[in-house]
């Protein structure tokens, strides 16, 4: 299973299927948003209805050693859509845990098509105050360090 994304307008989405690592969750967002029609600031929406619900569990090893800085990638507004509570929280505890998210607002949503409705519906367009990155430069930082032993 695994990590695929899509660009859909201005609306980037991470879907997510089966058992995932918190190395291939960095894998797939770093592919997606090196994704040409990627353009930041960009809406998120992150998709973890057919994730594992113990997808995201195992994260404490990889905390130390990756991380992604893309909150001035997107718009403040995130969507989330999971199958179960249980899901949701291991994937929300993830994207918490391996990327920056100062000032975002992450909001649940338990069908697809309502999470695209409310970050279309939402025409909040700002990008971060304090980021000296021009928009036609805006790149995520990924670091990665070594797998703990």
């Amino acid at each position: 299973m695994g990590v695929r994304h899509a660009v859909r307008g201005d609306i980037f989405t991470l879907i997510v299927k089966g058992a995932i690592a918190a190395g291939a969750f960095l894998d797939g967002l770093e592919h997606g948003m090196g994704d040409p029609g990627f353009e930041a600031p960009m809406r998120a929406l992150f998709d973890v209805r057919e994730a594992e619900e113990q997808a995201a569990i195992e994260i404490e090893g990889s905390c130390k050693c990756a991380f992604a800085e893309v909150n001035h990638c997107f718009i403040p507004h995130w969507a989330i859509v999971a199958s179960s509570d249980l899901t949701l929280f291991n994937m929300a505890r993830m994207i918490c845990t391996l990327t920056d998210l100062r000032g975002v607002d992450m909001r649940a949503y338990p069908d697809i098509e309502e999470a695209r409705s409310q970050l279309t519906w939402n025409n909040f367009y700002q990008q971060d105050p304090f980021c000296r990155i021009r928009l036609i430069d805006c790149r995520p930082r990924f670091t990665r360090g070594e797998e703990p032993a």
